[in-house]
């Protein structure tokens, strides 16, 4: 009977070691990228490499680990832009995805792609979609604007954090400032004013005037 909670005990440590693994990866990852090493993040961890490898036998492993966890909170956030007014969703959408990045420069190397977790991305394709959807019903963006259009802007945006680095922390948000400009297409002219009908006109012309 007393085994019970022994074994829920340790299977709560199990979990908040393997978290703490995990959190400690994340960090090194974003700031080294993919030349981390797994002994770098046992460091990161403060455990050994042998405890490291127990839990993630490969490298391979770790990542997709971690990409399992920034893809959920990617999948998060677009749930969360869905909530927002159809003309803003798609702005809050871009937003934290290009603050996510830019605090994460390391997973903006190509090689994170092949071992992306499948089912988040395409949950991920999938919830951008609604936005795109909810954004034009809304009168957010035209309704030319498709789904490549969005990838597009953020694959612009992973190429300008990884570019600028540190010397323009902030350009992304100028250029992304640009693309949701043309996303939304040109501003409504102001209404015209009606033509003063011509008897007004004669009548103003030939009323007499105060002195």
């Amino acid at each position: 009977m007393s085994s019970a909670p022994a074994t829920g005990a340790l299977r709560r440590d199990a979990a908040a070691n393997r978290r703490r693994l995990v959190d400690a990866a994340e960090r090194v990852f974003a700031e080294r990228g993919p030349e981390a090493s797994m002994e770098e993040i046992a460091r990161a961890a403060e455990v050994s490499p042998a405890t490291l490898y127990r839990r993630f036998p490969t490298k391979d492993a770790l990542v997709g680990e971690v990409l399992a966890t920034f893809f959920g909170h990617l999948v998060e956030l677009a749930g969360q832009a869905l909530t927002e007014p159809p003309q803003r969703c798609l702005d809050v959408y871009f937003e934290t995805v290009g603050y996510q990045l830019a605090a994460k420069r390391g997973f903006l190397h190509g090689m994170w792609g092949e071992l992306a977790p499948t089912q988040l991305v395409a949950e991920l394709e999938a919830r951008t979609g609604q936005l795109l959807d909810r954004a034009q019903r809304g009168g957010g963006v035209q309704p030319s604007v498709t789904l490549a259009d969005i990838a597009a802007t953020i694959w612009a945006l992973r190429g300008i954090i990884h570019t600028a680095g540190g010397t323009a922390p902030d350009a992304w948000r100028r250029h992304l400032a640009y693309v949701l400009a043309g996303l939304r297409g040109p501003a409504p002219a102001a209404p015209v004013a009606p033509p003063v009908p011509k008897q007004s006109v004669e009548e103003r012309a030939t009323a007499p005037r105060l002195r």
